[in-house]
């Protein structure tokens, strides 16, 4: 799974859906509502997708695997305690890879946060965290809703470093 395509594929899908909205809205077809607001309704969906093209750069430009690790903001009011049981796996990662792989956090309220839906693609019940193994831009795993044990991150990882 190529992480700039899902992120296109998404955009596209997003934008139908709003489009779709404002034709059903305001009574208007498809092709009317694009033919007069497709240009306001792009510079939207542009701007909603930012944040996730920049952290899409990111991990993109590192020149080796990265463990992208959406997680619950530490600030919110919800504690996410499959969040917190996993956090001293990813710590013993970082210890065990050191510079040989990138780490990459996201809050889950952070607009970089729809990397979440746009990897997870309504596989299974959504709970946090997500964690993904990338490399080249390519999402090689995902894991989301439990714990990872670091020897099955390890499975991952050693081919890839």
């Amino acid at each position: 799974m190529n992480l700039k395509t899902l992120v296109s594929q998404h955009q596209q899908a997003f934008k139908q859906k709003v489009v779709q909205t404002f034709a059903a809205k305001y009574s208007m077809s498809m092709e009317q509502v694009l033919k007069e607001h497709e240009e306001v309704i792009e510079r939207y969906v542009q701007g909603k997708y930012k944040g996730v093209k920049q952290a899409v750069s990111k991990i993109a430009g590192f020149k080796r695997p990265v463990v992208l690790n959406i997680i619950r903001d530490p600030c919110s009011d919800d504690v996410c305690m499959i969040c917190e049981r996993d956090q001293p796996h990813i710590e013993e990662l970082q210890r065990l890879y050191g510079d040989r792989v990138g780490f990459y956090d996201i809050y889950d309220s952070s607009p970089e946060g729809a990397l979440y839906h746009i990897i997870h693609r309504g596989e299974g019940e959504k709970l946090l965290p997500l964690t993904a193994i990338i490399h080249k831009g390519e999402v090689k795993k995902y894991w989301s809703g439990r714990p990872v044990e670091v020897e099955e991150y390890q499975e991952y990882l050693d081919s890839l470093v």
